[in-house]
């Protein structure tokens, strides 16, 4: 097929795409093994089977090659770190429909990127896009370039004439607009995109220069057009699938060994809504404890979670029992998710009354959780604090290592650490609590009859309980 046979191709299928009603941001020629594939790249949404039929049945005419229709989520489609990632999930191939000229640019930015990169190797510190500013911005690392106390200018215009090269060569032939270029050793004070994987700032780093905005993926897809219009359309479901998590945790509450292990299923109900139920069990000092809650929530991924929830809960000792009903929130801010819940409690022993508490849980990475705060009722208050981090073992994807520690009046203190494995589609951490399953409403239960067990431990130790009649 000769280069004005593909032209006429492509607009075709362009023509047939942009007549269809959907969510439909491009069209890409893949090579396959039986031959060329043109795979049609769609927002996930409702009635997806209907748009694939209406899809396949607008292209039946157009081309004799085969037709694959792909669906996306708008959130896994962003969870890219890179530019060159975001298209590495598209696939390559020549680009036949492309409505935002999108993938024209990113594949034009991710190619002189590599150009660059192959040029001047070690003098580059990082390539970043701003699309509010549409400028291509090469940071040098100053350690190389300027070995003293001076730079060489002849050395400036020759790393200057390698970028517009590489940048000219990458958008020669194509109608998008070239962006332009910015070379030096800072970064403006903006949105910026890592174009490719070396550029890409670690956790460590990004605390460092927390002030600096780098990776935001609704203003991505918003000003470069990935999905900018289905976003609007269709909202990500509440849960993004079934799920199983199982957690194990051991070490000391109040100088006693202590162990737990919970377990939580969540499932979707519908596009907003989802369930969850979980069970625990667990020791202090050899007495048992146990407990199962429920949990009714309506989520969107991208902003809050509101729900209802029930737990139960009670010890072998002392016939300790109690049962929570109440209510939780999440609200998702970039890397901040600020969480609470608030209820009654009834409890013959413990005692009826409200309880409440507040969580703020920091993302220093998408993989890393730093989450401090509180949770109480009228009585008492504890203080806590959770590591959690996914390393992404590649046998093991769903792997997460944790510790945490409780603080509370009359000495009370607890300090666990475990692993937890989440079963399902491999995911980024923030997403498996942001677009899975919630907080537990058993571990401040735990806590408490944890805590009354402890106090009358200490009391009957003083005060040897009446002897049976």
């Amino acid at each position: 097929m000769n280069e004005q046979t593909n032209c006429h191709s492509d607009l075709q299928v362009a023509e047939a795409l942009r007549a269809i009603a959907g969510p439909v941001f491009a069209a890409i020629w893949a090579d396959r093994a039986h031959g060329p594939t043109l795979v049609v790249h769609v927002s996930e949404g409702e009635s997806q089977r209907q748009l694939k039929e209406t899809i396949l049945n607008a292209l039946q005419n157009v081309t004799a090659s085969k037709v694959q229709v792909r669906f996306h989520r708008a959130s896994s489609l962003l969870a890219a770190k890179s530019l060159e990632a975001l298209v590495a999930r598209l696939g390559g191939g020549r680009v036949a429909y492309d409505p935002t000229g999108s993938l024209v640019r990113a594949n034009g930015l991710v190619a002189a990127s590599r150009a660059v990169r192959g040029s001047l190797s070690e003098r580059i510190s990082g390539l970043y896009y701003a699309p509010l500013l549409r400028t291509f911005y090469v940071t040098l690392s100053k350690a190389r370039v300027v070995p003293g106390e001076k730079v060489k200018l002849s050395d400036l215009a020759q790393i200057e004439h390698s970028v517009l090269g590489a940048i000219s060569a990458a958008f020669a032939g194509s109608d998008t607009v070239c962006p332009a270029v910015r070379i030096g050793f800072g970064l403006p004070n903006t949105r910026l995109v890592p174009v490719d994987a070396s550029s890409v700032i670690g956790w460590g780093a990004r605390v460092a220069q927390a002030a600096r905005q780098y990776w935001k993926p609704v203003t991505v897809a918003a000003l470069f057009g990935f999905g900018a219009a289905s976003v609007a359309q269709a909202q990500d479901p509440a849960v993004s699938e079934s799920n199983l998590k199982i957690r194990g945790s051991f070490g000391e509450v109040i100088d006693d060994y202590s162990w737990n292990v919970e377990g939580a299923f969540t499932a979707p109900l519908g596009d907003r809504f989802g369930l969850q139920i979980e069970g625990g069990v667990g020791a202090q000092d050899g007495d048992s404890h146990y407990g199962a809650a429920a949990h009714l929530f309506m989520r969107d991924p991208e902003s809050y979670l509101v729900g209802v929830f029930g737990a139960y809960g009670e010890t072998d000792s002392f016939d300790i029992d109690a049962t929570r009903l109440g209510g939780e929130f999440e609200f998702y801010l970039n890397d901040l998710t600020i969480s609470g819940l608030a209820g009654y409690q009834f409890s013959s022993i413990l005692g009826d009354k409200a309880f409440g508490g507040l969580d703020f849980k920091w993302y220093a990475s998408d993989n890393f959780a730093i989450t401090a705060g509180a949770l109480g009722d009228e009585d008492q208050t504890f203080g806590r604090a959770r590591l959690e981090w996914q390393p992404g073992f590649a046998a093991l994807p769903g792997l997460a290592f944790n510790a945490e520690g409780t603080f509370g009046e009359d000495d009370y203190q607890s300090i666990m650490g475990g692993l937890t494995y989440y079963f399902g589609t491999p995911v980024t951490l923030k997403d498996r609590h942001r677009r899975q399953d919630p907080e537990s409403a058993l571990f401040g239960l735990f806590q408490a009859t944890q805590a009354e067990k402890a106090r009358l431990d200490a009391f009957y130790a003083q005060t040897p309980p009446p002897p049976p009649n």
